[in-house]
């Protein structure tokens, strides 16, 4: 008995196959051919009665250039879209076009060696942690390429995406480091400006000078300056200059981290000094100030019995002055502020600390906090109001550092501003898909 067999699969036409490789109007694919490891994709515009831009009279092709693009991998192979263009020439002699390439954004931006899509692949690829190396490897192009794709369409991504920055209630500022300019050469340091209250960067300057640090913010629309309520930094005169100048109307609130950290620097400068002043050299392993160093930067509630009974005794042993426990108090006092919840409360205590740290009994560097904390009063004080923090700055620093690591450095500041807005700066990539870049 004989059974009909029907076949398995379903018969494409591969005009059909290799129209979907490029899937653009008023394109034509010449053919597909492979050369060497690479599968290239010839393709060309269809012109139907082309025009001179500036006086309208018909124009004649005047030569066929070839370009090559890197393309995304097809058939599991790196690809290459082979563009032949058409330059046109302008027939009246007296049009001051002479002649011109005709271009296609969809198919390639302007300058950019990779097509577009694949141009908007490689900057999600980076923009999301990859390096730039990696990419252009799996790509199998050069580096340059995929940068310059990823500077370009990185940048249109950020200027088209302005809804961003709409959420911006609380700004941080804080420095970091871009570079280290020549072997014996300061480092060169930038300002991240950040939205506290999103977790989101907003954008890093070059500079941390108050002139154009100022000049940045001045320049930002009215109505999201207007937003700004809170300006969060650490004790720096040149960013609490800016928010008094530029944003008037935003309360300042130094950060609780960097108010404890500068008073940790001054109990670790006592310790110091009496180390010296007591056994004539730096501290060794042996000596009981210098065993005790990590213990008294640490959290009075984090030691246990035993570690509380060690400090103690350490401190009796090498403190014979009772300075630097003196000094430890006043840290933990300074911690305990922050833990009050009145505002009355809280600035009585504050005030208490900034009496006792300035009186001449006092050793000079817990003085010397006193009168720190006296001139950043109020500003320390606005956090109970604000309960706003400078952390999420220093968190997106810490991610900028990373981009830094995986770059293995950067020179230049507009490559390293991208990278790391597009890594930290959480933008929309769906507005990616729709930009235009000519």
């Amino acid at each position: 008995m004989k059974t009909n067999k029907t076949s398995a699969y379903v018969r494409h036409d591969p005009s059909e196959i290799l129209a979907s490789l490029v899937a653009l109007k008023d394109t034509r694919i010449l053919f597909v051919r492979r050369v060497e490891a690479l599968v290239e994709i010839w393709i060309e515009r269809i012109i139907e009665s082309p025009r001179c831009p500036s006086c309208g009279v018909p124009a004649q092709v005047k030569d066929r250039p070839v370009v090559r693009y890197v393309d995304l991998p097809c058939f599991g192979e790196p690809a290459r879209v082979v563009w032949r263009k058409h330059r046109l020439r302008c027939m009246s002699h007296g049009c001051s076009t002479k002649s011109w390439l005709f271009d296609d954004h969809r198919i390639a931006a302007k300058n950019v060696m990779l097509t577009t899509r694949c141009a908007k692949w490689v900057t999600k690829q980076v923009g999301k942690g990859r390096t730039v190396a990696e990419v252009a490897r799996e790509l199998h192009c050069d580096w340059d390429a995929v940068n310059n794709a990823v500077t370009v369409y990185g940048g249109a991504l950020l200027e088209a995406d302005h809804k961003r920055l709409n959420k911006t209630v609380a700004l941080g500022l804080d420095e970091t480091s871009f570079v280290k300019l020549g072997r014996h050469s300061h480092r060169q340091y930038c300002t991240t400006v950040a939205d506290v209250g999103n977790h989101q960067i907003i954008d890093v300057l070059p500079t941390r000078n108050y002139v154009d640090v100022a000049a940045w913010i001045k320049a930002r629309p009215k109505q999201w300056k207007r937003r700004i309520r809170y300006g969060a930094l650490d004790m720096s005169a040149a960013y609490a200059a800016v928010f008094s100048v530029v944003l008037p109307h935003a309360t300042q609130v130094v950060d609780p981290f960097h108010a404890v950290a500068l008073a940790n620097r001054a109990l670790d400068d006592v310790r110091r000094r009496v180390q010296i002043e007591q056994l004539g050299h730096r501290g060794r392993k042996d000596d009981p100030l210098y065993r005790i160093r990590r213990s008294l930067l640490r959290g009075e509630e984090r030691l246990d019995e035993k570690a509380a009974q060690r400090l103690e005794s350490l401190l009796t042993l090498g403190d014979p002055n009772a300075e630097v426990a003196i000094a430890h108090r006043v840290k933990e006092f300074l911690r305990d502020f922050y833990r009050m919840t009145g505002i009355d409360d809280a600035r009585e205590a504050l005030a208490a600390l900034v009496h006792h740290s300035s009186k001449k009994a006092m050793s000079p560097e817990i003085q010397r906090l006193g009168r720190s904390i006296k001139r950043w009063f109020d500003k320390i004080l606005n956090w109970h109001t604000a309960k706003v923090s400078n952390g999420p700055t220093e968190a997106i620093n810490n991610l900028i550092k990373r981009v830094k690591r995986i770059g293995f450095g950067f020179r230049n500041f507009e490559n390293y501003r991208i990278r790391v807005l597009l890594y930290a700066g959480k933008p929309n990539w769906r507005v990616l898909d729709s930009i235009v870049v000519q």
